[in-house]
């Protein structure tokens, strides 16, 4: 069903979503690992194609988490460069986002990209297939993020407690990388499996069968790469030209890693999924 949608979106764009299809992955152009000049998250490519959007006038609009008030994060549309270097780096928190590009539509924005994670992803697909507006006019471009899994903020900050001894609120940032969760402050690293975790996990995460974001027009993850670098995952057409002409260093990804990742979250959520059907006995 979501795949429909995803095609009927496009064929409303005049593009047909063409390229390699994985059961795993989903439709891609292109895949490969790249690391821009910004300093951010791994290879600050999601922070690049933002500014450069904006600057090149490819959306008037971004919408990104940013953290607030300790270690919480909200979403917010802005249309200045400033705003998106504050909001970089991984926030690993649930926010809502769809909701706020439903929010910027309302308000008559056009051209629109936002950042979210797999299930904002699907929400914002199906708001943009219920537009009861004159779709045409109407563009977005939609970047996700690899995610196996977010966290509850409250149940997060007493794991971290427990787990490392450090109050997550004061953390300068957090990273997950090959199984293990990394907090840093002030200068010193610390680390535990993000299994040690599992309690702070959001429930809903662990139905969720997408790690890649299939239904995005890019998606953008560490996983695949080495350390330093971002996977980008090209989906569409308007997901290549937003790349065209975006200075960055490109090298070849671990294409079997993404797809490992993607069966044990797929796989997690088919035996929950299963866990939840009646007794026949």
């Amino acid at each position: 069903m979501f795949y429909e949608v995803w095609r009927a979106q496009f064929t409303q764009r005049k593009e047909i979503p063409e390229g390699t299809t994985t059961e795993n992955i989903g439709v891609y152009k292109e895949i490969f690992s790249a690391k821009s000049s910004i300093d951010g998250q791994d290879g600050g490519i999601v922070t690049a194609l933002l500014i450069s959007g904006i600057r090149k006038g490819f959306f008037d609009s971004v919408i990104v988490v940013q953290r607030k008030g300790g270690y919480s994060a909200e979403s917010f549309a802005t249309d200045n460069a400033d705003d998106i270097m504050a909001a970089r780096g991984t926030k690993y928190l649930k926010v809502r986002v769809a909701s706020k590009m439903r929010e910027s539509i309302s308000q008559g924005k056009g051209r629109i990209a936002i950042v979210c994670t797999p299930c904002e992803v699907r929400a914002a697909r199906r708001i943009l297939q219920n537009l009861k507006s004159d779709s045409s006019k109407q563009k977005v471009i939609i970047i996700g993020l690899f995610c196996f899994e977010a966290f509850n903020r409250a149940k997060l900050k007493e794991e971290v407690r427990i787990q490392l001894g450090i109050d997550l609120d004061k953390v300068d940032k957090i990273q997950i990388r090959n199984g293990k969760f990394k907090v840093f402050l002030d200068m010193k690293e610390y680390t535990c499996r993000v299994k040690d975790l599992d309690n702070a996990v959001e429930k809903e995460c662990k139905y969720c069968d997408d790690f890649s974001g299939r239904l995005a027009d890019v998606s953008i993850g560490a996983v695949g790469s080495r350390n330093g670098y971002s996977t980008v995952i090209v989906r569409s057409e308007v997901g290549r030209k937003l790349l065209q002409n975006l200075a960055f260093d490109k090298e070849n990804t671990d294409k079997e890693e993404i797809i490992k990742i993607s069966k044990l979250k797929e796989q997690r959520a088919k035996k929950n999924h299963c866990s939840l059907q009646p007794s026949t006995a």
